[in-house]
């Protein structure tokens, strides 16, 4: 037989491979609304889409754990106001988002994923890797899809990229059937009335097709009432919230501000739209002290709960200025409302302003001196605090909050993003960072969980084209890193500039071993002993430079962490991550376990005779004094100061 060799280049396209695919519409679309990097981990069922992204110019990060795809595509999203874009495999790659896509509905981030699914005809079967995201998703998604036509793609993809992004924002899921769109596309048919690309137009908005929907002023009537409101206010404040952020409103709030002498404070995503070193900022230390004597408070863009004062108990009369009707809360005594994106009504606000030659009162000037002093003496406070436990060993938390953002102070000008994710070290670095820009400081919202600092880390820098002049801070608690380390190597593949500090107490809530289960755990069985709660004691997360060639350090002497720090910077600026494990006083808690009685009513059923001195002074005092939950006085059991959440438990408070 006669071997006959065909030229391949007569080989016309899609005569020996699927062309064009189904895949190709997932690529056409992102390009289309300006998709350029996307965040996963890809299988089987994927690589028909991936491939033709990396092919049509979009980045692919592949990372080791798709929890961090989601918190690096939120994190994305916030720095650069484009959605973030993410793609997992069916079954166990959908399900391991579950974590992320939370945090991203919570803090309202606008992420889509591309998700594969079960086999179509294998419904409610044990078929290979079965998942359904619309029933796992649904309550913590805009909405969520599966595909099973080609001819779907391109409007249900365009869809979620638009949904995505108007306001409050949040993800989207888009899931699609292994084996479904494998293959050559198929002619129109009856499945979408003869249509190809049913009910699609290519490029909708032309030019303003991949930005979010036009932004909407708010009613000229309404506005001229709220700013003659606040003119006529003694003692005004302003709340910024996230919808400041989103809508890039920085500029128009710090203007409105100083034109009225307003005092004005960021939350959340919003810290630093008006610099936190700008005169009329003040600090959420002199909240109370502030609500104690504000007359109006004007809330702009907020997305108000739990840990916005528990549901704003006990705030000030309000105005509320939000761009989604969701985010007008009734639960908030409010005097104002107005529906209105914050950057479009706050320029109304100026031009009313103007318009009517308003002026501040005259004790408004008195107003602003009063929180500027109070707002001195709280941070002359917060230092002399901190720097009462500069020499402590191990390390405390309140000093070493202050030296890492000394660092970032004098290094890089304060302009460095920090991701907060560590249960103690949430609760003691807020007040030491001076944020200079919204999106600089983020954190994991309601959500509270942990391990989304180095996924979030990682979509900051690849976000920030000046992220290496300042490189991304991002505080880590242990438990934190071992959730997430793997992902390190992600950084260091792409040369990230993130230093990684770890605050080392040993695990889970470590803290708490000395306020509730004593020295030895001794409040546990005897087969939970030695370890109780916690892990091995010391572990050298620093030594990960030497499985992923990144930068390490090891600090246990508080002299030893400025140097260490700087070092980390500087391989950083590199493009070498960083990491900086430092050996922290275990004994310390998040600050609002002292604070709030819900707290050790989580330990109430701990036997009294048992409890720790400690733990003790917290559940007399925040059960038997805040909350009178306990009858103490019946024993004999007097009243206690309230225990001091910065000093460390020494071993005889330990004991019972």
């Amino acid at each position: 037989m006669t071997e006959q060799k065909v030229e391949e280049r007569e080989i016309p396209a899609g005569a020996l491979e699927f062309a064009p695919q189904p895949g190709d519409y997932f690529a056409e679309v992102l390009r289309e609304h300006d998709v350029d990097i996307a965040f996963g981990v890809h299988g089987g069922d994927l690589w028909f889409i991936v491939d033709p992204m990396s092919r049509a110019g979009i980045k692919i990060i592949t990372v080791h754990h798709e929890q961090t795809a989601v918190y690096a595509a939120e994190a994305y999203a916030k720095v650069t106001g484009k959605p973030g874009v993410v793609f997992v495999d069916t079954g166990p790659g959908s399900a391991n988002i579950a974590s992320g896509l939370q945090q991203a509905h919570l803090s309202c981030s606008p992420v889509v994923v591309i998700s594969g699914g079960p086999i179509v005809g294998h419904d409610r079967a044990y078929t290979i890797q079965p998942t359904n995201t619309e029933h796992m998703y649904s309550h913590i998604t805009k909405w969520t899809q599966r595909i099973t036509y080609p001819h779907q793609v391109k409007r249900i993809l365009t869809k979620a990229l638009k949904d995505c992004q108007t306001y409050p924002k949040g993800p989207v899921v888009v899931e699609f059937p292994l084996f479904a769109l494998n293959g050559p596309i198929p002619p129109p048919s009856l499945n979408t009335l003869f249509a190809q690309h049913s009910l699609y137009l290519d490029k909708w908005r032309g030019d303003e097709t991949s930005a979010p929907l036009p932004q909407t002023q708010g009613d000229p009537a309404a506005v001229e009432r709220i700013v003659k409101r606040i003119y006529e206010a003694k003692n005004p404040l302003i709340f910024a919230g996230d919808g400041v952020h989103w809508s890039r409103a920085s500029s128009e709030l710090v203007e409105f501000a100083e034109l009225g002498q307003v005092p004005c404070a960021g939350r959340r995503i919003a810290r630093g739209a008006i610099p936190e070193v700008h005169p009329l900022f003040f600090t959420s230390r002199i909240h109370a002290q502030a609500f104690a004597e504000c007359d109006l408070l004007v809330l702009i863009g907020m997305k108000m709960g739990f840990f916005d004062g528990n549901f704003a108990a006990g705030w000030p009369k309000a105005i509320q200025i939000n761009e989604s009707e969701d985010h007008i809360f009734t639960f908030v005594n409010t005097e104002l409302a107005l529906v209105g994106t914050p950057k479009l009504v706050l320029r109304q606000m100026i031009d009313c302003a103007r318009a009517n030659n308003l002026k501040p009162p005259a004790e408004r000037a008195e107003w602003v001196s009063k929180l500027q002093d109070m707002h001195r003496a709280a941070e002359e406070r917060l230092m002399a605090r901190a720097e009462k436990y500069k020499d402590y060993k191990p390390v405390h938390h309140g000093w070493l909050c202050k030296a890492i953002w000394d660092a970032c102070e004098e290094l890089h000008g304060g302009m460095n993003r920090v991701m907060i994710d560590g249960y103690t070290i949430s609760s003691f670095v807020p007040p030491f960072i001076k944020a200079r820009y919204s999106g600089q400081v983020m954190d994991a919202s309601e959500q509270a969980g942990v391990g989304h600092g180095i996924g979030m880390a990682i979509g900051a820098a690849l976000g920030d084209p000046e992220a290496k002049k300042h490189p991304i801070v991002s505080l880590m608690g242990d438990a934190g890193m071992g959730n997430s380390a793997m992902d390190i190597e992600t950084a260091v593949r792409f040369e990230l500039p993130i230093v990684f500090v770890v605050t080392n107490n040993d695990g889970w809530l470590g803290g708490m071993k000395a306020h509730y289960y004593g020295k030895n755990w001794e409040v546990l069985g005897e087969q939970d002993r030695p370890y109780g709660q916690c892990f091995i004691p010391d572990i050298k997360y620093e030594k990960l430079s030497e499985v992923f060639s990144c930068h390490g350090e090891y600090v246990a002497e508080p002299s030893e962490f400025r140097p260490a720090l700087e070092r980390a910077f500087s391989a950083a600026e590199g493009g070498k991550p960083a990491v900086v494990n430092v050996i922290v006083d275990p004994t310390l808690v998040n600050l609002a376990t002292y604070s709030n009685p819900g707290y050790p009513a989580l330990w109430a059923h701990i036997p009294w005779k048992e409890l720790p001195k400690r733990g003790k002074a917290l559940r007399r005092f925040c059960l038997g004094q805040l909350v009178p939950l306990f009858p103490f006085d019946q024993y004999g059991i007097p009243p206690v100061e309230p225990p001091d959440p910065w000093e460390p438990i020494s071993e005889e408070e330990m004991m019972p």
